[in-house]
């Protein structure tokens, strides 16, 4: 074999094997981020932790007779790219570029608002702060954020918005995790 024939192969080689490596990688991160995935009332799907989180801020509201309903939860890249192609056609609503969205992490989660003077709306404001949720898009009311690192719960006797709230205990403190 000459030595550039010899050269050709490892090269070719070299390639394949980097390729079929790079081909198994895929399915091993997809089945890690399909393990940190969990499905919440309705069938939407979002990260473990702010499942949990958002779970807790339901069952919180439930005593204020307040139900919370998710519409919209974990979105793969396809299903990004789709709504932000919608968006910029002028045929949808608001979509951040694919890669981008905090959807694409399962921590972000879209709720039935209703007005922004709804007994709901109100209830999200005065309370999400304290099970580590944001609103993050100032023009979607019903889109909320799980970031527990950066959202600071309020001032005992306060509620997010800084109005004094009635004696009923706050929930547990949130536990910090991964999803941060």
């Amino acid at each position: 074999m000459s030595l550039a024939l010899f050269r050709w192969s490892f090269l070719l080689a070299c390639l394949l094997s980097t390729v079929a490596l790079a081909g198994e990688s895929r399915p091993r991160r997809q089945k890690e981020k399909a393990a940190k995935l969990v499905r919440v009332e309705g069938g939407h799907r979002l990260h473990r932790d702010t499942a949990t989180a958002l779970k807790r801020m339901a069952t919180d509201a439930l005593k204020d007779n307040v139900a919370l309903r998710v519409t919209s939860g974990y979105r793969s890249l396809r299903e990004q790219r789709f709504l932000y192609d919608q968006y910029r056609r002028g045929r949808g609503n608001k979509a951040a570029r694919p890669g981008r969205s905090n959807h694409q992490r399962g921590l972000a989660v879209d709720l039935v608002i209703g007005e922004r003077t709804s007994k709901r709306y109100l209830w999200l404001e005065a309370n999400a702060c304290r099970f580590g949720f944001r609103r993050t898009v100032p023009s979607e009311p019903w889109h909320w954020e799980y970031r527990p690192s950066s959202t600071f719960p309020p001032v005992v006797g306060f509620d997010c918005l800084g109005n004094p709230t009635t004696s009923r205990e706050p929930p547990a403190p949130i536990a910090r995790t991964d999803a941060s």
